[in-house]
């Protein structure tokens, strides 16, 4: 019990899972009693005097209260079991950029390494149901930013969020997954690998307590720790009524940078970031020039994803090359490779399947290609 004390402070970790409570207004009441076991163990009617709370949240703190130690004790020895952490406001593994936003979680629940405060962080968000157009180029921005030393910041949710996550993954770089739920609950399902991985290469973060269910409510309010995390925030892919517009709002009301990928106007997974730029977003073009305009530097060009992808076309064979040249981020027939590059379809078909072996092309459906070294793996 001795070891459990000194890995968590008790109270600490209640008033961080007291859920419905804002965050801002813990952190008043966390000022006001000097120490959490105080508001803990504060009397009702000292409680009812508080101006700042309302009649609800006043029932929802003495509610809580009920709580007793044995209780939260057990739960403690749940957290060190699965390597769950708790970094509360101004202690030294907070993230530092949180404290600068309106309401900022009290606590955060982790698992796995949070990101070096210094460290510049992008948070890139966009459509679950995203085009094979917006998932590869969540995996291949996500993949740049990270091999220039840029912390990826998304929801490891399904579609864009989990592609940028991938992307991160893959250049061996720090990314961190903000979610609605506990970060001892995987969701979506779907991302079973991907939340795996984090846990080894990455961080899990969520100012919900272990055990919390991902509740449509919690997402817009985990909206404002990705943007609050971030130097910037990106959008990729989204409806003009989407989640991920609501990061950008958070983004703009925190004082962040906002950029979009620009999509086709005939897209309708692209209607909510074209309108963004309408409104003034920044364009996103390609990692170069969105680093410059951040004012964030890269790394040399040896390092680089971009070089590592010119090492691997510069490998392949002639025909190969001229198939792998034609293909990008949205998927080819066979019949456009067979006009555009003038083979054979016996030398295509071929030309084709070495890439796949390979591992740098992909068949989304039914011969139709794309570039697998920016897909999901």
């Amino acid at each position: 019990m001795r070891e459990i004390q000194q890995a968590y402070n008790k109270y600490e970790y209640w008033l961080s899972g007291i859920v419905p409570l804002p965050g801002r207004k813990k952190i008043f009441l966390r000022e006001l009693f000097g120490e959490a076991e105080l508001l803990y163990r504060a009397r009702q009617d000292v409680l009812h005097k508080i101006p700042i709370l309302t009649e609800r949240e006043k029932e929802w703190l003495i509610k809580a209260q009920g709580k007793t130690e044995a209780e939260l004790e057990e739960e403690m020895a749940y957290c060190m079991q699965k390597g769950i952490k708790l970094a509360v406001w101004q202690s030294d593994s907070y993230p530092k950029r949180l404290n600068d936003i309106y309401n900022p979680p009290y606590g955060l629940f982790y698992r796995g390494e949070l990101p070096e405060g210094e460290k510049k962080a992008i948070g890139i968000v966009g459509a679950r149901n995203c085009t094979c157009y917006g998932r590869a180029a969540a995996k291949q921005i996500g993949q740049e930013l990270a091999a220039s030393g840029i912390v990826v910041v998304s929801g490891m949710a399904a579609g864009v969020d989990g592609a940028a996550q991938w992307g991160a993954l893959c250049s061996g770089g720090c990314t961190c997954g903000v979610l609605g739920c506990g970060v001892d609950v995987c969701y979506p399902a779907s991302n079973r690998k991907l939340y795996e991985k984090l846990l080894e290469a990455g961080s899990l973060v969520s100012e919900y307590p272990p055990h919390t269910q991902p509740l449509a409510r919690n997402f817009p309010q985990r909206n404002r720790i990705i943007s609050g995390m971030s130097d910037g925030v990106l959008i990729v892919e989204a409806k003009e009524k989407s989640g991920s517009l609501i990061t950008a709002d958070f983004a703009l009301e925190q004082g962040r940078e906002v950029y979009a990928l620009p999509g086709r106007v005939s897209d309708l997974s692209s209607r909510g970031t074209n309108k963004l730029i309408q409104q003034g977003a920044g364009v996103f073009l390609n990692t170069e020039d969105f680093l410059e305009e951040m004012h964030i530097f890269a790394k040399t060009e040896e390092n680089s994803v971009e070089a590592s992808s010119k090492k691997n076309k510069l490998s392949l064979e002639n025909l190969d090359r001229l198939v792998y040249s034609c293909l990008g981020l949205t998927p080819r027939s066979l019949e456009e490779l067979l006009t555009e590059t003038g083979l054979g379809l016996g030398e295509l078909i071929r030309a084709l399947a070495t890439l796949r072996e390979l591992g740098v092309i992909s068949e989304t459906y039914k011969n139709y290609y794309i570039r697998s070294d920016v897909f999901m793996p």
